[in-house]
């Protein structure tokens, strides 16, 4: 399935997590994520999960947990 990160297209598994297309975008950022440094969230402005579930054609953005 595809998943837009920070205006990307990632090709991800059926199945996947959120964890798993952030680390397939950029292992840096995700290490960034898992230190608290980045959140990650949606098109909308809302913060997601990195265990949740992706169903396909989402669009997520990281950010700096300050934003």
């Amino acid at each position: 399935m595809k998943i837009k990160v920070n205006d990307e297209i990632v090709e991800i598994f059926q199945g996947a997590m959120v964890k798993d297309v952030i680390r397939s975008y950029s292992n840096k950022e995700y290490k960034k994520v898992k230190k608290g440094e980045k959140i990650i969230q949606d098109q909308h402005g809302n913060m997601v999960m990195p265990n949740g579930e992706l169903v396909g054609d989402e669009e997520f953005f990281i950010v700096d947990k300050d934003n």
